[in-house]
């Protein structure tokens, strides 16, 4: 019954400053850009998509202002007192704000497996008229095998239409061409790209001992596996991405050598970084005094707001760090909520039911 009680009126003070923060981020947003948008319907999308993105970015805070409002809420009508006095121990008294927030972060880890993770570059699109198919051009790069090296080039990339146009492939081998294998067209079929009728020309020498030019037609050509259409666009016009998308991503890159800095530090924000607003919330509950005499509300209520407001600050310009290269990832992402945790988890354990 009391978990129920403080879960109802944390959860409503939670969802309250959510979609408050949300509206008042989209409202000036689209205050600034919405007069350049075409038509209403092109609006309305517009304003949408930017109401996800606003909540994608501040529910960390929500969960942790949601918790501070209903703290001091229940400090000045002597809630807690009186639930202290019912033999409510300070954990027990936190378990509901644990469980909402948690389920609160689970939900917005699982719709960033969706589309509501790409809303931003949504509606940037909207906003400069680009909505509809995309067309990527001229992408060139290299591409390793355990069997041979290759570098690709790719006149045209369709991500919508799972589809390639003028494929061509560099086929090496000690640093020298060996063969180039070209096709108009390709088709993603899930696992790889399969282009038909793709013409290979290669060098063999003959009897004389003579190079000659071999020309010959390949049915079905199997290449460029893993590489999915959007990974391929974001690789080369920085278009953002699911989170299954990303960990795709970032595996295959690996399997290439190539840097993972940037996608790394996209994973690890979306569901790594968010934790740290439920150590702040730990600690914040259990810091708190009870009783309105024992603190002045306003300057304490100011602290809370102010400290959680420059941690995700601090988080989010570290985030900026590490996707530029400057430092690894997992050392100035991880480690410092990390640290944030063993310092509430600490708080926690000195509580000893106490009061």
């Amino acid at each position: 019954m009391i978990f129920k009680y403080v879960a109802y009126h944390y959860l409503k003070n939670m969802l309250i400053i959510l979609f408050g923060l949300s509206s008042l981020f989209a409202g000036l947003d689209f205050l600034m850009n919405g007069s350049s948008l075409p038509s209403f319907n092109v609006k309305v999308l517009y304003f949408y998509l930017k109401i996800q993105e606003a909540l994608n970015l501040l529910y960390p805070l929500a969960i942790v202002f949601g918790g501070i409002w209903t703290k001091i809420s229940f400090i000045k009508q002597n809630k807690i007192g009186a639930l202290y006095a019912l033999g409510v121990t300070r954990k027990e008294f936190f378990k509901p704000f644990f469980v909402v927030g948690l389920f609160t972060y689970l939900i917005f880890v699982g719709l960033n497996f969706t589309s509501f993770s790409i809303a931003q570059e949504n509606s940037k699109s909207l906003s400069k008229n680009q909505y509809g198919m995309s067309k990527t051009k001229d992408l060139f790069f290299k591409y390793k095998t355990k069997y041979n090296n290759s570098f690709i080039y790719i006149g045209a990339l369709i991500p919508e239409q799972y589809k390639l146009e003028d494929l061509t492939i560099f086929r090496m081998k000690k640093d020298r061409v060996v063969a180039i294998i070209t096709a108009k067209e390709a088709w993603y079929n899930i696992y790889e790209w399969v282009a038909e009728n793709a013409i290979k020309k290669s060098k063999y020498i003959n009897k004389d001992g003579k190079q000659r030019l071999k020309i010959e037609t390949i049915p079905v050509l199997h290449s460029l596996r893993d590489y999915q259409p959007k990974i391929l666009e974001s690789i080369y016009d920085g278009k953002a991405l699911t989170l299954s998308e990303t960990i795709s991503a970032k595996r295959l890159l690996e399997n290439q050598g190539l840097n993972t800095y940037e996608l790394r530090t996209e994973i690890y924000s979306k569901i790594i970084v968010p934790l740290f607003s439920i150590a702040l919330l730990m600690i914040l509950i259990f810091k708190f005094p009870f009783h309105a005499r024992y603190m002045n509300i306003t300057i304490t209520s100011a602290k809370a707001i102010g400290g959680t407001l420059f941690i995700w600050g601090i988080l989010f310009a570290l985030q900026t760090v590490a996707k530029n290269g400057t430092a690894m990832p997992e050392l100035i992402l991880i480690l410092p909520v990390v640290m944030l945790w063993i310092y509430a988890l600490n708080t926690l354990r000195k509580s000893n039911n106490r009061i």
